[in-house]
């Protein structure tokens, strides 16, 4: 009995003591809690340290951006406290109160430590649940930049420079100071457009050492926040949109602005016929190739006021489009970002190309101030038979299927010569992305240029005259002329591997390859192609070419072999009769099978396809002239 009395007695002594155990701790951590739900700034001064002070508590804006965590409800209640020592029997250096809070019991972690020579308990950081005192993300580093993001919201929900250059990170206030006032006061109602009621910080937030992330919550959309640490403060290093509707997202405010800014330079200087400003905010390759000989005056640029409420612009990987409402047009202005030069360095872009949309057409100024040169350029060297200068203005795949197989003195035996003669004359143009229309007349002959945009440079694509004899384009005629103008070409000057070339695969297995040299025909095979070009008809991938009628000319087969255009089968025509035809190829390969011929030598009268034997003066008794 007097056993059980003295532990009972020893119980009531020590239960008291524990409770005074965590007394300071509760004091401390219950006024914290108060002066959270007072907003009371000189009551959490004193319960906190001076290093929390220095980081969070130096002004009222603590509690707005309190507001931005999730915090909870309640009074703390103390489940256990953890003594931190230097040494094992040392000096108590630090607390770790574990609380609970509230009607869901969450748990909320505090760290106090000694204040000063008074070595009063204060909280010097708190962490609201395990898994962010596990990972060290503290209220206290949190709250350094939820401040910097509440004052950048608020600065950028007012529309007020002042206050969002403020806020801004050097870099970033570099990109927005470039807009007007007015400009910028616009750009701010686009980013902050339907902000939910409640700022609401998203999960998933990324807090490091120097930069740091954050979402906030819009109505059909959310606001990502970047910052960075400039010192002890933060700053807002760019701001982005994105939207759950595509075309509504804002990818980088930071590269819009600086976009921004340079179309708005561009068009100032555009307007202003300055052209050391132009060449500043341009690409080399746009000012050299469009507006350094251009007279800029003689284009107008569409203006829609001071303002850009209805502006729009869109960001890729290394572009951005801006485009500009103005009445019943649109301004579009192309610009490239340039490589930075430093870390954080503001983005630098330039204008790369200009067009102006109206209900009908759009219209690049690379286009309006280069065509019509390129045009006369082209047409003047078509004239001179310049191959050199025609393959200057042409597209690469003009180039490739037409003139690169070309010679200067081919030229003539395009079927579109004549009427290049005279002088074009400009009746309407048409703007289509990066093709132009130019409709001219020659003379009485209605002739349409088709020019492409090609590394900044407008080159003639095709030419498109009327005709109901071959086709209208000439790109697609020359493609399938201009083999047969190299194979006459090389039959004529003994040129045995510039006829393998312009020749199919079986045309040279079966004939060609047999020689080592063009052989001699008794037959002037090239007077057959003096008669007059008479139609062209292709489809898809084949050809075929004729010339003359049926008492005199010749018949060519054209085929596509290897990806490009060759010529498949000569077909010589003296008369109307089957006897009257030699067909080259079939007869080549007939005669070299038979052993009929030698390879210098090769006696085509004898040997038409028809099977008749005829003299010269038979084969040219139809001849014009004759």
């Amino acid at each position: 009995m007097y056993k059980s009395l003295s532990i009972l007695i020893s119980l009531c002594v020590l239960l008291p003591f524990a409770g005074c155990e965590h007394m300071v701790e509760n004091r401390v951590v219950q006024r914290f809690e108060k002066s959270l739900q007072e907003h009371d700034l000189d009551l959490m001064k004193e319960e906190t340290s001076s290093t929390f002070e220095e980081k969070v508590a130096h002004d009222e804006e603590i509690f707005k951006a309190l507001k931005l965590l999730d915090l909870p409800e309640g009074t703390p209640k103390i489940t256990s406290v953890k003594n931190e020592r230097k040494e094992k029997h040392g000096k108590i250096v630090r607390k770790r109160v574990w609380c609970t809070i509230g009607a869901e019991q969450r748990k909320v972690v505090f760290m106090l430590k000694p204040e000063g020579d008074t070595g009063r308990w204060v909280i010097d950081d708190f962490y609201l649940s395990k898994s962010d005192l596990e990972n060290d993300r503290s209220v206290a580093a949190r709250l350094t930049v939820l401040l910097c993001v509440h004052k950048s919201l608020d600065a950028w929900k007012t529309g007020s420079r002042e206050k969002i250059l403020a806020t801004a990170t050097p870099e970033f206030a570099q990109s927005l100071s470039e807009l007007s006032p007015l400009q910028l006061s616009q750009f701010s109602k686009k980013i902050m457009a339907n902000m939910a009621e409640t700022t609401k910080i998203l999960p998933n937030e990324r807090i490091g050492d120097e930069t740091a992330e954050l979402a906030v919550a819009k109505l059909e959309a959310h606001l990502v926040l970047s910052l960075r640490r400039d010192g002890q403060r933060w700053k807002l290093d760019d701001l982005a949109v994105k939207a759950r509707r595509t075309g509504d997202d804002i990818a980088s405010a930071r590269l819009t602005a600086g976009a921004m800014s340079a179309a708005l330079r561009f068009a100032d200087a555009y307007r202003r016929a300055d052209k050391e400003s132009l060449q500043a905010v341009c690409t080399p390759r746009f000012y050299a190739g469009c507006l350094a000989d251009s007279d800029v005056t003689t284009v107008k640029l569409p203006e829609s006021g001071p303002g850009l409420d209805a502006f729009d612009i869109k960001l890729e990987e290394k572009t951005a489009t801006f485009v500009l409402p103005a009445g019943n047009e649109w301004l579009k202005i192309s610009l490239a970002l340039q490589p930075l030069e430093q870390l954080h360095a503001a983005p630098k872009f330039l204008v790369d190309e200009v067009t102006i949309y109206d209900q009908a057409q759009d219209k690049r100024l690379s286009a309006l101030f280069t065509a019509q040169d390129t045009l006369e350029a082209f047409c003047a060297a078509y004239v001179r038979r310049d191959l050199k200068g025609i393959k200057n203005n042409s597209t690469y795949d003009f180039n490739e299927r037409v003139w690169e197989r070309a010679t200067d003195e081919f030229l003539q035996g395009l079927p579109t010569t004549e009427y290049s003669h005279h002088r074009p004359k400009v009746s309407q143009m048409r703007f289509e992305g990066s093709l132009t229309e130019i409709m001219v007349e020659h003379g009485d002959i209605p002739v349409t240029y088709r020019l492409r945009d090609e590394n900044g440079r407008i080159l003639v694509d095709d030419v498109l005259t009327p005709s109901n004899d071959w086709p209208n384009s000439l790109k697609a005629t020359g493609e399938v002329l201009m083999p047969l103008l190299c194979f006459r070409d090389a039959l004529r000057n003994s040129r045995i591997a510039l006829v393998r070339s312009n020749c199919s695969r079986e045309f040279a297995k079966h004939a060609w390859n047999h020689f080592d040299t063009v052989p001699r025909f008794d037959i002037d095979l090239e007077g057959y192609f003096g008669a007059p070009l008479v139609r062209i008809s292709r489809k898809d991938d084949r050809a075929k070419i004729v010339y003359g009628d049926d008492s005199y000319g010749a018949l060519v087969d054209i085929v596509k072999d290897q990806g490009q255009f060759v010529v498949d089968e000569v077909v010589f025509i003296s008369g109307s009769g089957e006897n009257q035809r030699i067909a080259l190829k079939k007869t080549l390969r007939s005669q070299l099978s038979n052993g009929e011929i030698s390879t210098s030598t090769v006696p085509l009268l004898s040997n038409g396809a028809g099977g008749g034997v005829f003299t010269e003066d038979e084969m040219g008794s139809n001849r014009p002239g004759k």
